[in-house]
């Protein structure tokens, strides 16, 4: 499986891609979603883990441009929650089109059942 991992958090990213690395997918990273647009369109990845809170444009606004997509790219979402908490940016994220969603942090079974679907 391919993935592509979009994260602007360093440190989360390299913890995210070392876990799906483990897992034995192919994976791509990018610190922002116009960079992680990018790769969907070139690399065409079968999942994207997208961070929903980022500085410049956030997840909601990739889950957006790629619904076309929906039914090729498992989208799964992820987020600390900020100020406001998970709940409602998770809920956001499922209603515009997230397969699957996971609050951080983010354990290796975890990422594997919303990936798979398990």
């Amino acid at each position: 499986m391919k993935v592509c991992v979009i994260e602007d958090d360093p440190l989360m990213l390299g913890h995210l891609e070392d876990i799906l690395k483990r897992m034995d997918y192919q994976v791509m990273t990018a610190g922002s979603v116009d960079k992680g647009l990018e790769i969907v369109r070139t690399w065409e990845p079968d999942a994207v883990v997208i961070d929903i809170l980022m500085p410049d444009r956030d997840g909601l606004d990739f889950i957006l441009e790629t619904r076309h997509l929906r039914d090729r790219m498992r989208v799964v979402a992820i987020t600390g929650g900020g100020r406001l908490g998970p709940g409602p940016i998770l809920e956001m994220a499922s209603g515009l089109g997230a397969r699957a969603t996971l609050k951080k942090p983010i354990t290796e079974d975890a990422l594997k059942a919303a990936l798979t679907g398990a």
